[in-house]
């Protein structure tokens, strides 16, 4: 393999052309083309949203500079269309990617460490994780948000939570439901919209061996029972439009853990949410600009 390749960044493609430029790329050895694609998030609900171009950007990759016979035909034929060329350093990107994952302590005595790494001599509790594409790592603060309520649950109710259960909604790689196994908590139930992730989340479980972890293939509005202790690490706008079904599935004087509220839109979730319920406020928290609530149904 090459020590490099060549990428050409394609501008002011129009998109009736789309087709006919990647042809001509391709045929001029071209290795692979992805576009170039902007996002935005307007609203609460924090979906990103695709912008919309008149215009597309290709980029383009090559194992080596294209000929002269490329840039010429591209000039001749697609008069209107920049290009920009840059040589970047092969990689093997999936030992590139390991590297940004580090065993770290997570809460109390429990670290979580990627499953290719060795546990920490200092880890008491291990909490191992092969994050694959799913959310949850461990390392975004409103995880460690959530993470520090249900540590301090556990400690506070230490006789109480062998039996009690929980249900963690949006459970991505499942790493606060295992917590909560590793914690004591009874049985537990992960709530998962994405295949994906609910196949990742059961893979992270069998890693930690997990015995009262199940992640179901329900949705919210499914759900039928109620649990003594709800986690919902989701953004803002999203907790807003599940209030009732978060709240239905808590039990009266059960537990409801809130993060991912964005500072700046605090108040406003405090009166749609907070406010707009039966709840009693226990703790409230910041760590950067994300705020958490461990409110209580009364």
């Amino acid at each position: 393999m090459s020590d490099t390749y060549f990428r050409v960044r394609l501008s002011n493609v129009s998109t009736p052309k789309e087709q006919e430029v990647t042809n001509f790329c391709f045929s001029h050895k071209a290795l692979g083309l992805s576009e170039v694609l902007s996002f935005t998030q307007p609203d609460l609900t924090y979906d990103p949203s695709l912008i919309s171009r008149q215009a597309l950007e290709l980029d383009v990759f090559f194992e080596s500079r294209p000929t002269d016979d490329f840039f010429n035909g591209l000039k001749e034929n697609f008069s209107e269309v920049r290009c920009a060329t840059s040589e970047e350093e092969s990689k093997d990107w999936l030992e590139e990617w390991k590297k940004g994952f580090v065993a770290f302590k997570l809460i109390g005595k429990v670290w979580v460490v990627p499953s290719w790494l060795p546990k920490p001599p200092e880890a008491e509790i291990e909490i191992k994780i092969d994050p694959g594409m799913a959310f949850g790592t461990g390392t975004h603060a409103t995880t460690k948000m959530a993470s520090y309520f249900i540590n301090k649950i556990a400690t506070e109710y230490p006789n109480e939570i062998k039996n009690w259960t929980a249900c963690d909604v949006g459970t991505g790689t499942a790493i606060l439901a295992v917590l909560a196994e590793k914690l004591g908590y009874g049985l537990i139930t992960g709530v998962e919209i994405d295949v994906e992730a609910r196949r990742k989340a059961r893979e992270n479980c069998e890693l930690n061996q997990t015995q009262h972890v199940e992640i179901t293939n329900l949705q919210l509005d499914e759900l039928r029972e109620q649990y003594d202790v709800v986690v919902a690490n989701i953004i803002d706008g999203v907790l807003i439009r599940l209030q009732k079904d978060l709240l239905r599935i808590t039990k009266p004087g059960g537990h409801l853990f809130l993060t991912g509220i964005l500072q700046e839109r605090d108040n406003l979730f405090f009166e749609k949410f907070i406010e707009a319920n039966p709840l009693k406020v226990i703790k409230r928290i910041q760590k950067d600009e994300w705020v958490g609530y461990w409110v209580q149904r009364v």
